[in-house]
């Protein structure tokens, strides 16, 4: 009679543990970066298409008006605004210069698919009640509760990059009066800015006249061939990140509050460059915990490595890097500038 063999199991010794061990972890090391490269990559392409949706949002609210929307309407930041003539006014209708803070982005919304939000907007009442020059806005004044104030709680997908996930989403300032530069109700952060060229929220409408100044300002309509230096030479949009140096910068997409809507880009200052650190450029420190940058306000940026997004006014969207001549970037955010531009 035969005796029955038993099998034996040979199990791994420590030193083979290891090395499959140390295999693993190698090729982990080796995964990873692959992974978070390609899920860089995909979040700059839909943060891409985000500023391709809004190019076609602008050129179908220019087809209907035959101009491109405001970047901000009535702006209560404007010294003038105490007193100024219905001629300064974006609805010289009213017979006054009414405060409205509207926020060019929300002119968009039936462009990019939010006609509710735009339908139940009501365009008589401020989109932020800041007037520190003491114009006081259009009664009634905005509230969390008013339909204005509701709609800029809402993220809107479109206005927000991928990349940039930074808390809070929705920013509540209870400080209240006219007077405070950034009184505004609940609003949502969003992370694109309008190019105003060398204008801002400060500005006299009149300065959209001016060689130096944006395809979007304050109260500016601008029309296609307004646009002297070509729609594939000028900036329509930009990326922007939602938490700079100060927590009360925007981008906020509803509301017309202070640095809310538009990006500055004035000559000979680089520290308004893309991504430009604001505490090396101005020797100043940043006042938050921000994940990666201290950048400041109305400033262009994204969280995308070497740069950002941006549409330009012919429909086209580009990544323009970091090192970008500031000269450069300061002719393509001019309509006007008849300057020559060599890209590098």
């Amino acid at each position: 009679m035969l005796r029955q063999m038993k099998s034996r199991k040979r199990a791994f010794t420590l030193i083979e543990l290891l090395v499959v061990i140390a295999i693993i972890a190698i090729l982990m090391g080796l995964l990873l970066p692959a992974v978070q490269k390609v899920r860089s990559a995909a979040q700059r392409l839909r943060c891409a298409n985000n500023l391709k949706q809004m190019g076609l949002a602008i050129h179908n609210y220019e087809h209907t008006y035959g101009r491109l929307p405001p970047a901000l309407v009535n702006s209560g930041r404007w010294t003038g605004a105490t007193g100024a003539p219905a001629s300064k006014s974006f609805y010289p209708a009213d017979g006054a210069f009414y405060v409205y803070n509207h926020s060019g982005f929300v002119y968009l919304l039936p462009y990019i698919e939010q006609d509710n939000l735009y339908k139940n907007y009501d365009f008589k009442t401020p989109g932020a009640n800041s007037a520190p020059n003491g114009t006081l806005p259009a009664a009634p004044v905005l509230t969390a509760a008013h339909p204005n104030g509701q709609i800029q709680a809402t993220n809107v997908p479109i206005y927000l990059c991928p990349a940039d996930s930074q808390d809070p989403d929705v920013v509540v300032d209870t400080s209240g009066g006219n007077t405070n530069y950034y009184n505004r109700v609940s609003t949502a952060r969003s992370n694109y800015l309008f190019s105003a060229g060398s204008t801002n929220d400060y500005s006299d409408p009149a300065a959209n006249k001016n060689a130096n100044a944006g395809a979007f300002g304050h109260n500016s309509k601008t029309s296609i061939t307004d646009i002297y230096d070509g729609t594939s030479n000028t900036i329509a949009i930009g990326e922007s990140i939602q938490n700079k140096r100060s927590s009360s910068f925007g981008p906020y997409w509803g509301s017309g509050t202070h640095t809310a809507t538009m990006a500055y880009v004035p000559a000979g200052q680089p520290g308004y460059n893309i991504n430009a650190d604001n505490a090396v450029a101005y020797g100043s420190a940043c006042t938050l915990q921000i994940k990666q940058k201290c950048v400041y306000a109305w400033q262009f940026g994204s969280m995308h490595t070497d740069g950002a997004n941006f549409l330009y006014c012919d429909g086209s969207v580009k990544f323009l890097t970091n090192s970008l001549d500031y000269t450069v970037f300061t002719q393509l955010n001019t309509k006007a500038g008849g300057e020559v531009i060599v890209m590098p």
